[in-house]
């Protein structure tokens, strides 16, 4: 049965994509902001109360990432009493697999804590990190073309997540049932360092491109300087921590069980790639 869903962050890499999933699969999607294809325009702004009902009325599902504040989950509780008010059936949120390890008081794991507990059944995704970080992160990208990509990942290993498959394990949360009131761990089928994705990366691209350690407070002084703001240049500091301590490197089925297909391995990833690389 069609579906309306309010997606949020609809311009990022996993909301763009949720977007275009769903229009394709006849669902009527709203967007706030300007329109994407052929979702529907509406006034949402996180920082103003007053757009949250008005933009939630006659939805059945919403995809949400934390908006940027110093206490963000302010906003996501406002937002879930008005779900429920409007008769929203159930929420996506998309997290990360170090959320709830970066411990107590860190933004994305009361975020989850909750929506664990909020008045309207939530799905929450803890994606690995975005194998597509490497063809459209900017910084990264730059790095690659380069030869050198930088960061401060140490010698911890990640199992690397397509977002075409975040998307559709989004999409299949938002409209079907059997998935509220679950946490769901996505990576991709391998586990890799830095040092084996640029590799790998060099090699679909037919270049040589290493990885560098970077100093971690050196990588959060120069996202600041570069006009990050806090929260998010916190955000990326505890996601590296956690994957210089591994706790990003298992390797889950999660993908599989809710789309029914295997997740994209990195390798093929970075063949499909490979042309915004040389």
């Amino acid at each position: 049965m069609p579906t309306t869903v309010l997606v949020l962050g609809a311009a990022g890499r996993t909301g763009r994509r949720v977007v275009s999933l769903l229009a394709e699969q006849g669902h009527t999607v709203r967007v706030p902001g300007r329109p994407e294809g052929s979702a529907t325009p509406v006034r949402f702004d996180w920082s103003d109360p007053a757009t949250y009902p008005p933009a939630l009325d006659g939805v059945d599902a919403i995809y949400q990432w934390l908006p940027i504040s110093p206490d963000p989950t302010t906003e996501v509780a406002a937002l879930l009493d008005d779900a429920k008010s409007a008769g929203v059936r159930r929420v996506v949120h998309l997290s990360t697999t170090t959320a709830r390890l970066a411990g107590e008081g860190f933004p994305l794991d009361e975020a989850e804590r909750l929506l664990e507990t909020g008045p309207v059944p939530a799905t929450i995704l803890r994606p690995n990190v975005f194998a597509e970080n490497f063809s459209e992160h900017p910084a990264i990208l730059r790095g690659i073309r380069t030869g050198v990509v930088a960061v401060p990942a140490g010698d911890g290993r990640v199992a690397p997540i397509s977002v075409e498959d975040i998307a559709a394990a989004a999409a299949a949360a938002l409209t079907e049932d059997g998935h509220q009131h679950k946490t769901y761990s996505l990576t991709g089928p391998d586990s890799l360092s830095f040092s084996d994705m640029t590799a790998i990366v060099g090699e679909a691209a037919g270049k040589p491109v290493r990885y560098q350690a970077m100093d971690p407070a050196e990588f959060r002084d120069a996202l600041l300087h570069g006009g990050t703001a806090g929260p998010v240049a916190d955000f990326y500091a505890a996601m590296y921590e956690g994957i210089r301590n591994d706790w990003a490197a298992d390797v889950t089925d999660d993908v599989q069980r809710i789309t029914g297909r295997p997740p994209v391995s990195f390798a093929d990833y970075a063949r499909a790639a490979a042309a915004l690389w040389r």
